[in-house]
């Protein structure tokens, strides 16, 4: 086993990593990420409950009341930049361009941020219908990708336009912040958000909330923001295992993934929380389905929160109909069949069974039908502590054994991580998040650094072994809440425009 030196130590503590973390990430390596072992797809009716019409106004109800109240925030993961979504205009050189880069530049003047770099040329005293005409696009993916103009690869998501209206565009950021009105606007008009975000921005964001305040006269945006702690960086490692080292000679650290943001949830110490993504955003004149669909969740999760609490809060002397009818509401609503667990036990000890087993938060996880989207899906899996509802991603998977790899091609719905989550116990304190997560779900990666193969370490997913140990219930919404922006071209999207000018926008 490889050992720390002292001024590895000191690179460790600097991080605030103990020795013991970092010895336990070099066994994974050595020993390798386990594989979920998924038993079947969770499907409608067997895994994924779907919300009948008849109830949607009595959700709509429990939601009303839990807003007006002040219970809910919504939690934004917005660290990342937006490099990804301009992979292929960054590999643009000497003006030869792939067929989705040539499109992103053919319709420049239909994306949502083409008057923030129509307003930069003519600071510049550039002619930009010149240069777009004579398709000068190395000068064009200069200015919009590089620091000389938009700086789009570097910033995040959040500080991109996404969404263009009559005579302005919107950034995702402001979006959420719209969202984030019909979401969770209290009785005092409080508006509780909290993104995850990349430091240096972080002013920027501010500056544009603090703009957004004279369009909404009359809303109090709480937001917060946080970055991604540094003890949840991972060490890298070579092929044999061995540390990487940077060019001062110090260990080379990476990120460790969206579950490291498990930490940042945990910390706004919320009540009831909606987690979207940062790029899984429409125009308003398009959210109405979204946001109806994000009330029903909290609703449905509300539903079962009080079901629980009930229980709790009478675990100790509650009768045989209480026990039956938690076991009942477990059977329809988690697809779990308690009975099998009780087996064999005294009366004590099923109420105290019960009581540990329902002492745990709660999330309520959106699915869409499957259409072909990356990402993960909604299995049961089996664990050393039995079979449980669980987001899956492939990387989970051992593809190699055809068996599995059936399991999960076979999925019928997918994760557009769209969930609703109970972070306080019966006695309204919140829970450690930090004592739910599967550790051993780690992912492991095949990087590159320096021209050498690397191996790196991210942490369980937020929504995959994060969460791992909560109470799960999957709730079928329809594909219209779904409206990512993984690519550029994403943003030509007709649910980001106007409804009466998509045509003449997407032309």
């Amino acid at each position: 086993m490889y050992k720390f030196g002292f001024s590895e130590t000191e690179d460790l503590r600097k991080r605030d990593i103990s020795e013991e973390q970092a010895y336990q990430q070099l066994g994974i390596f050595e020993k390798g990420a386990p594989f979920a072992d998924i038993i079947e797809p969770a499907s409608v009716e067997k895994g994924i409950n779907v919300i009948p019409e008849d109830k949607f106004s009595y959700y709509m109800d429990i939601f009303k009341l839990a807003r007006n109240a002040g219970r809910i925030t919504k939690f934004v993961p917005a660290s990342g930049a937006a490099t990804r979504m301009f992979n292929d205009l960054i590999k643009t050189g000497n003006n030869e361009v792939s067929e989705s880069a040539k499109t992103t530049l053919q319709k420049i003047r239909s994306f949502p941020f083409f008057m923030d770099l129509e307003n930069l040329f003519l600071f510049h005293n550039m002619d930009l219908d010149s240069v777009i005409d004579n398709s000068n696009w190395k000068i064009l993916t200069d200015y919009l990708l590089y620091e000389k103009g938009l700086n789009y690869a570097d910033k995040p998501k959040a500080l991109l336009k996404f969404t263009k209206y009559n005579g302005y565009s919107r950034t995702a950021l402001e979006e959420h912040l719209y969202e984030g009105i019909s979401l969770t606007c209290d009785k005092e008009n409080v508006v509780r958000l909290h993104f995850t975000f990349t430091e240096k921005y972080i002013q920027k964001a501010r500056e544009i909330i603090s703009d957004m305040r004279e369009y909404a006269p009359g809303k109090i945006f709480s937001v917060d923001f946080s970055v991604q702690k540094p003890s949840t960086d991972t060490i890298a490692v070579y092929i044999d295992n061995t540390p990487v080292k940077n060019e001062k000679n110090e260990l080379l650290f990476r990120p460790g993934g969206h579950g490291a943001l498990i930490e940042n949830l945990n910390d706004i110490n919320g009540d009831i929380v909606i987690i979207k993504n940062i790029d899984n955003i429409v125009h308003e004149d398009h959210r109405i389905v979204s946001d109806d669909y994000n009330k029903l969740l909290c609703g449905y999760l509300i539903e079962i929160e009080e079901k629980i609490r009930s229980f709790l809060n009478n675990s100790q002397n509650c009768g045989q109909d209480m026990i039956e009818e938690i076991k009942f509401m477990s059977r329809k609503q988690l697809f779990t069949d308690l009975d099998k667990c009780l087996h064999g036990m005294s009366e004590v000890e099923k109420r105290e069974y019960l009581y540990r087993y329902f002492n745990r938060p709660i999330r309520v996880c959106g699915m869409i039908k499957n259409t072909g989207e990356p990402g993960g899906g909604p299995f049961f899996v089996k664990n050393k502590k039995g079979v449980s509802l669980q987001i899956v991603e492939s990387s989970q998977v051992d593809m190699n054994d055809p068996e599995k790899k059936a399991v999960f091609i076979n999925s019928t719905h997918f994760n557009p991580v769209n969930i609703v989550c109970s972070l306080k116990d019966h006695f309204h304190d919140n829970f450690d998040l930090n004592s739910f997560v599967d550790k051993d779900s780690y992912f492991i990666s095949k990087k590159t650094y320096n021209g050498k193969d690397i191996k790196a370490l991210e942490l369980p997913g937020l929504w995959n072994g994060a969460m791992s140990d909560w109470i799960t219930a999957f709730v079928e919404i329809p594909e219209e809440t779904f409206c990512p922006a993984k690519t550029v071209n994403d943003l030509l999207k007709p649910e980001r425009f106007c409804k009466e000018d998509i045509q003449a926008e997407i032309q």
